[in-house]
């Protein structure tokens, strides 16, 4: 046993030093270059620690200059979250490779990296930049889950189909975010005049932008099905409403729609097609009724949660409150494809079931 939690914590600690040290380099040659009114190379360390913990969704509370009330920095990249993925992914394969028991490798890979995590979240506070120390282990938990699981096995092949179809949904929406970019260049170059980064901060901020474009995509979804997205208190951005207060000086958001295209709508026969399609597929595969209604709602039930947790990390706060919510309902996205996953399965097995039944019962009598 102590040669398995040894290995474990060595992989654990290597994973976080393959995310950590980089970043840690990144703040220290930022912050040398753009200089310090206090010299503490200890601020480029702890700005590392936060960067890291961002690249896991965990969000911040910050308590902004005097003059401006407390907020809150939950709208993070979820593209980040690739790096300790991939970084917890190669430390669990090689404990597992050389412990040859890959759910103790798990198990404690996991537990010594989110805690940590938990211990570097605690550690890093400061009076005004403070990580959420509760959800911290949520979070890492979730992610280093995510980054052990064997996706080739039998059991992911059900929904290979509907993953698949999301994510080539995903590409086109980003497409189309490229395009509108391109059509839209004097509001993305002015929004990224405000800034004035300079040269390492723009390569900085142009990284962060790429890292963002999941968030994006993800709310350009919502938006091309109807439900839209938020850019602050009491915004709304749909096809059928444009309800924008004010822009942040984040050239991503030059690709906004400036006017109402409720033609747009008709993008939902998009996830009619994917669930029907999806749907077809098992009916092609199983003929009997109880195997069928199974295998939709274990293929589907899974596909909403992920959806659901996707849609709750593409939105977020962004520092102020009235910055609050941005991006995609969380909710709104999988009600949606469980009300077209409903009407599909209503129309496609159980009214054909009910009319076999019937045309039985009354051939009975």
């Amino acid at each position: 046993m102590g040669r398995v939690l040894l290995v474990a914590f060595q992989q654990a600690l290597r994973s976080v030093a393959l995310t950590l040290l980089p970043l840690s380099f990144i703040a220290l040659f930022a912050w040398s270059t753009a200089g310090s009114a206090t010299g503490n190379t200890s601020d480029p360390i702890r700005a590392a620690i936060w960067m890291w913990l961002g690249s896991h969704l965990v969000p911040f509370k910050l308590s902004l200059a005097s003059g401006f009330s407390s907020g809150t920095l939950s709208f993070l990249p979820i593209g980040a979250a690739i790096f300790p993925w991939l970084a917890i992914r190669s430390g669990f394969r090689r404990a597992s490779e050389f412990l040859e028991n890959p759910r103790g490798a798990r198990t404690f890979v996991v537990f010594f990296y989110t805690a940590l995590a938990t211990v570097a979240a605690a550690l890093s506070q400061s009076s005004n930049i403070k990580p959420n120390v509760f959800l911290t282990p949520l979070f890492v938990v979730l992610i280093s889950l995510s980054a052990t699981i064997n996706y080739q096995a039998e059991f992911f092949q059900r929904f290979e189909f509907l993953f698949q179809s999301f994510i080539a949904l995903i590409g086109v929406v980003t497409i189309v975010i490229g395009i509108s970019l391109t059509m839209h260049f004097e509001i993305v170059k002015s929004l990224a005049i405000v800034i004035q980064p300079g040269i390492m901060g723009g390569i900085l901020f142009t990284v962060l932008q790429l890292l963002y474009l999941p968030n994006f995509a993800l709310a350009g979804v919502s938006y091309l099905f109807g439900s839209g997205f938020s850019l602050g208190l009491g915004t709304l951005i749909s096809p059928t409403t444009l309800d924008v207060n004010s822009i942040p000086a984040i050239p991503l958001l030059g690709a906004l729609p400036t006017a109402k295209h409720p033609l747009l709508l008709l993008t939902l026969l998009i996830p009619i097609l994917i669930v029907a399609f999806n749907q077809l597929k098992i009916f092609h595969k199983y003929d009997e009724f109880k195997l069928r209604q199974k295998e939709i709602l274990v293929t589907v039930f899974p596909f909403i949660i992920l959806l659901a947790l996707f849609s709750y990390f593409a939105g977020g706060a962004l520092l102020t409150q009235e910055m609050k919510p941005v991006g995609p309902t969380w909710w709104k996205l999988p009600v949606i494809f469980g009300v077209i996953q409903f009407i599909t399965l209503l129309i496609g097995l159980y009214v054909p079931k009910l009319i076999k039944v019937i045309k039985a019962h009354k051939s009975e009598i």
